[in-house]
Parts: structure tokens; sequence; C-alpha cells
């Protein structure tokens, strides 16, 4: 079975001051889709993406709203509430979540790596019990997520945070309402399209598929890299009381992304989590003419996410057992024969 996060490219072994003449290569392995940056480069170069990314978008975004609703820039947070301009609210979020969290990543891999694809976790075959396996975790994080929204709650701060937080908070939940203004079943199409499956996609790719990925790689230490991508995935949605479970939704994502090393799974939990959201709102509001003040994951107890915790953890062996039997069916070993490696490394020596 190959480790894909234990190759090492040639650069590592440059560092480490190897002779390649009298290397042993018999529990080595190399990532010969990593093309020669060391970490500390491609992690800059994932950074600089980032930001031009957000530029960017951000000029786009801005572009497209001037051009759709003939309103100036400067007005665009107050207008951001008006159900008048939807569609301009709309475009903008797809522009700029494409260009901040999807191109960058896509760059990336296509800059230090020579198959773009089969870095981010496009190429991974999968099977039908690790989708069914994601079901049963699916289903048991609504109850965790219940559990750790109602934490997030009774955790002291000080009373000028709190303030702050809720006014924060406030401001939240009057944009999303104007984004989420779902008052017909062709505007709930467009928002499970919108903020259900785009999202899904773009942010995985981004969180598991770029930020963990490189970490894991870099650090050799999975837990650290997830639990790092999940913090700046919870605090990149700026809601302190949410921010728990965001984390924890962050931890899960980046658990079956690293298990089944594949980004499809993580972008169809997303989509799902997204969507079932959208759907009960566009349903409660639909039946009550009244948006409902509370996310689905609100409604369960605390004790139900006790229970719910050691249920994940238990589907969690079994979705990991099912990944590595179906890497071992699927994924073709990377080991490179004795002879093969000394050819490789005399050919990088020649092109370098």
């Amino acid at each position: 079975m190959v480790d894909i996060y234990s190759r090492f490219t040639i650069h590592d072994l440059k560092k480490f001051g190897c002779k390649f003449t009298h290397l042993k290569i018999e529990n080595m392995m190399i990532d010969e889709n990593s093309r020669n940056f060391s970490f500390p480069s491609k992690f800059g170069i994932f950074l600089g993406l980032t930001g031009a990314g957000l530029v960017v978008g951000t000029i786009i975004s801005a572009g497209a709203w001037m051009i759709m609703t003939g309103r100036p820039i400067l007005s665009i947070e107050s207008d951001l509430l008006n159900p008048k301009y939807y569609n301009a609210i709309m475009a903008m979020q797809v522009i700029s979540t494409l260009f901040i969290f999807f191109l960058p990543v896509y760059f990336f891999a296509l800059i230090c790596y020579r198959n773009p694809s089969k870095f981010i976790g496009f190429n991974t075959k999968i099977n039908q019990k690790q989708i069914l396996l994601l079901f049963a975790i699916f289903a048991l994080v609504f109850p965790l997520a219940g559990a750790l929204a109602e934490l997030n709650k009774i955790i002291p701060i000080p009373k000028t945070w709190e303030l702050k937080f809720k006014a924060m908070e406030t401001a939240r939940s009057a944009q999303e309402s104007a984004l989420i203004n779902i008052n017909s079943f062709s505007k709930y199409i467009i928002s499970m399209i919108v903020i259900g499956l785009l999202p899904g996609i773009f942010e995985e790719v981004c969180f598991r598929g770029g930020l963990q990925n490189i970490l894991v790689r870099w650090s050799k230490n999975p837990w650290l890299a997830i639990i790092v991508t999940a913090i700046l995935f919870s605090a990149i949605h700026g809601s302190y009381y949410g921010f728990l479970v965001r984390f924890a939704l962050g931890v899960v994502l980046g658990l079956v992304f690293y298990y089944s090393k594949s980004i499809w799974l993580p972008i169809l939990f997303h989509f799902l989590f997204n969507g079932v959201q959208v759907t009960a709102l566009y349903l409660s509001t639909s039946a009550s003419g009244v948006k409902p003040t509370k996310d689905v994951e609100e409604n369960f107890p605390i004790w139900a996410g006790a229970i719910a915790l050691v249920l994940i953890i238990y589907v969690f062996i079994k979705f990991r057992q099912a990944s590595l039997l179906q890497q071992q069916k699927f994924v073709e070993e990377e080991v490179i024969a004795p002879n093969d490696f000394q050819n490789w490394i005399n050919q990088n020596q020649k092109t370098n």
C-alpha cells in the first residue's frame, strides 16, 4: 500500500545530503507527480495565488455588481439587504468564491504538480461502501453540531466581547437573509446551486484539496494539518457562535478527505450539509411565510451530541478500513525500482 504522504521529492533528498549512487530505496517512495519545489516554496506559491485570487475576485465582483445594478461600489454594503438586487448578489457570490477558493488551488496544482487533478484528489476512485458510510457520518453530524452550538453559547466570555459578537452575528444574519431569499421554487434551485453545490466544490478544493493537502505532505502530521485547516475553515465564516460547529465540520471533512484521498466525498458531504439547510429554509418559509430563526443542527440537545460523537468515531473506523481496501484495489503502487530510480536521478541531474 502506497502512502502518498510519505514520498520524497528530489529536493528533499538533496536537503538530507543523500548520495544518490549509494542510496538505499527499499523503503522509500517518490512522488513522481510533484515538481521540484520545496514545501516552503509551495506554501508561498499557494498563499500568493490565494491573495491574488482575493484581489482579482473582489475587482471582478465589484464590476459585475455595477453592470447588473447600475449602482456604485460604495452602495454595496447597504444594497446587499435589498431583495431587488438578488441576481446581482448571487452573481457576486459565484464570482468571489470561484476566484478566492477554487482558481488559486487549481493554478497552484498546475504549477507545482504534473497532474493537478491527481494532486487535488479528483482522480481517486471511491466505492459504494464509502458513500454509505459517508451518509451515516452525515446523519450523525447534526446532533453533534447541535451540542457544539449549545456549548458555544455557554462558554464564558467578557461582556464587551459578547456584545460585539452578537452585533456581528446580527449583521451576518441580515446579509444571509438577503442572500438566501427563497420565496419561490426557482430561487430554491438557484440557492441549491449557488449556496449548496458551488461552495461545496470551491471550498473543499481550497481547504481540503489545497491547504490541508499541502500541510499534511509538509508536516507529515495529518492531525495537525486537519485541525489547523478546520480552524481556518471555521474562522473564515466570521461567526463566533457558529465557530465550534464549523470547526467540527472541518475536522470531519478533513478526515473524510485524508482517509479516502478523494475530494469528491468531502464535496458531496459539504453539498448535503448546505443543501439540508437551504431545503429546510425553503420548506419552512413556504409553509409559514416566516424564515426560521434556528439552523437545522440547533434543534438537538447536548446529550444527543455526546452519543453522536461516539457513533461517529465508530463509523470513521469503518470508513478508514473501507478506504484502505479501496486504495489497495484500485491505486497503482508507485514505488520505483532501483535501476529506474537511478535513471530518474541521472535525468534530473542533467536537466538541473
